[in-house]
């Protein structure tokens, strides 16, 4: 049973769906000004405009003079951020014999998957102590460790020597791995111009086969198929809480599909053109289903977390076209309301104003503005859940959808071309199918790959003594870095079980602008659903 949650803090002091409700009220006071034209005439409301105009000005001095002074500021991170559509599974620890001794409780079909090589060893020894320490000594979760070579005999007995769970090792098929054009002078020059323009790992081609494996062929590994769930980890990556749950039963009984750690943004000439790839594979997808009399295939509502929406004004199909941000929305009315009060005028009395002719001349010259990432007025916001952790169904990504997109995407040949990762790729994939009720935010996991973490606050009031299994494989190092870590503080509003955070920001705070598309929508605000 999931932990129950005061929403109080969700509404105090964090300002959530600030921005959408700047927009609410712009395009309020848009509707508002149209009523006054009527009874306070044209000029009036011209200058109530201006005053809009100005306000939204000010507005944004407020905010950057707020960024400026709240650089170090906790956006989320000291805030209970649970809502009806998703939120922790337990807050805090839980009695894991307790739990396991449940007769309900069900082991389920998971693993874990790494894609590694045998070089790494000493990352895949890092990670794997930290998952034992803090899950699978207590769970037993088999491990599937993938390689583009076969494992050496060594590399297999140590990993071994590190659980007393099943590791299967596994070898990646060449035709999953390799480019069927690499050789040629095309793909080199694609790749080894990425590098010279600086996009990070844009010259390593072993990284655009990493990408592109785990973006349409991790899932089809037969070690992987015999198994409904799997959590992805990476060499060298470090665990700072303990799960003393059972992520996957949990995941299952809530009829969740998808959970991840982290949600940031893309570095956009990694990407640049992914998103007119996707949008392109919905318009051909769209225009099968059409001659076959299925109508129009509608994405899920976990789509609307990955873009900007250009529609300010849906309810006028010229107008939207001008209008991109709710101010330029004030002045596209304000053109729109002039002429049609110089049109009365002139069929009140016969008279042609000049104003009139300006205005019309000023419509008929004018050309749409061209936003060159905006597509059928959607725009990628380059926000991405970090696929090097995700605890998903395997059939989120093995279904007809996502395999054709996978397909459409390899032959578009953004894969060596640009550097599309796996990240991007899954996040608009899942936007495809998945709505946001599907999708679960572990914001329970501390977690830290490379230099990004995320470390909740321990929940008080529920926290246990850690209590190892026999064979627990504690190293000197593991307990050298428990006395030097911080330990977390504990707070009413907290998740975390027994959680050592490092020091530094928390990614939640100073990456915070795709969680607030996030929270936006899980939220029940208005226009959410």
């Amino acid at each position: 049973m999931a932990a129950g949650a005061d929403n109080s803090m969700n509404k105090n002091g964090l300002g959530l769906g600030f921005a959408k409700a700047k927009a609410r009220i712009k395009a309020f006071a848009l509707i508002l000004a149209r009523i006054l034209v009527k009874i306070l005439g044209l000029r009036t409301v011209q200058v109530l405009i201006g005053m809009l105009v100005l306000t939204g000005v000010v507005i944004q001095i407020v905010e950057m003079e707020d960024r400026a002074a709240g650089m170090n500021k906790a956006y989320f991170s000291p805030y209970n951020m649970a809502s009806d559509i998703d939120r922790p599974f337990f807050e805090g620890c839980v009695d894991t014999e307790e739990y396991k001794r449940d007769p309900e409780y069900e082991r389920q079909n998971a693993t874990f998957v790494m894609l590694t090589r045998n070089e790494e060893i000493k990352g895949v020894v890092h990670t794997i102590r930290s998952v034992e320490r803090h899950f699978n000594q207590w769970f037993e979760y088999p491990y599937v460790l993938l390689n583009d070579k076969p494992f050496t005999q060594e590399f297999q007995d140590q990993v071994r020597s590190l659980t007393n769970a099943q590791v299967t090792f596994g070898t990646v098929d060449e035709s999953q791995w390799n480019f069927e054009n690499e050789d040629t002078d095309e793909f080199r020059e694609y790749v080894e111009s990425q590098g010279d323009r600086g996009i990070m790992y844009g010259n390593m081609v072993s990284y655009h086969k990493m990408c592109r494996f785990y973006s349409g062929m991790f899932y089809k590994h037969p070690a992987v198929q015999q198994h409904e769930w799997y959590w992805r980890i990476e060499p060298d990556v470090e665990f700072f809480c303990d799960l003393t749950y059972d992520p996957f039963l949990e995941m299952k009984r809530s009829g969740k599909k998808y959970g991840f750690t982290m949600f940031i943004k893309e570095l956009y000439w990694a990407v640049p053109n992914l998103f007119r790839a996707t949008k392109a594979f919905i318009r051909e997808r769209e225009a099968q289903a059409q001659a076959q009399g299925q109508g129009n295939i509608k994405v899920g509502s976990l789509w609307k977390v990955f873009v900007k929406d250009y529609n300010v004004l849906p309810e006028d199909e010229y107008l939207n076209k001008f209008a991109n941000y709710p101010a330029e929305a004030a002045e596209e009315i304000r053109h729109e309301d002039t002429i049609a009060s110089l049109k009365q005028r002139w069929q009140r009395d016969g008279t042609i104003d000049d104003q009139l002719v300006e205005e019309l001349l000023f419509r008929a010259q004018r050309k749409v503005p061209v936003i060159e990432d905006k597509f059928e007025q959607e725009e990628f916001n380059l926000c991405h859940f970090w696929s090097n952790f995700e605890i998903a169904r395997v059939d989120v990504f093995d279904n007809d959808i996502y395999d054709a997109y996978f397909q459409y995407l390899d032959q578009w040949g953004g894969f060596w071309k640009e550097r599309w990762g796996d990240a991007p790729v899954h996040s608009l994939g899942l936007g495809l199918t998945l709505d946001l009720q599907d999708v679960h935010y572990f914001r329970d996991i501390g977690y830290q790959h490379s230099t990004l973490f995320h470390c909740p606050f321990n929940k008080k009031g529920h926290q246990l003594p850690y209590k190892g299994t026999p064979d627990t494989r504690d190293t000197v190092f593991t307990n050298i870095f428990y006395r030097k870590s911080e330990s977390s503080h504990t707070s009413d509003t907290g998740s975390g079980c027994r959680c050592r955070c490092p020091t530094g920001r928390d990614v939640e705070d100073n990456a915070f602008y795709c969680l607030v598309q996030w929270f936006d929508n899980v939220f029940p605000l208005p226009n959410n659903t």
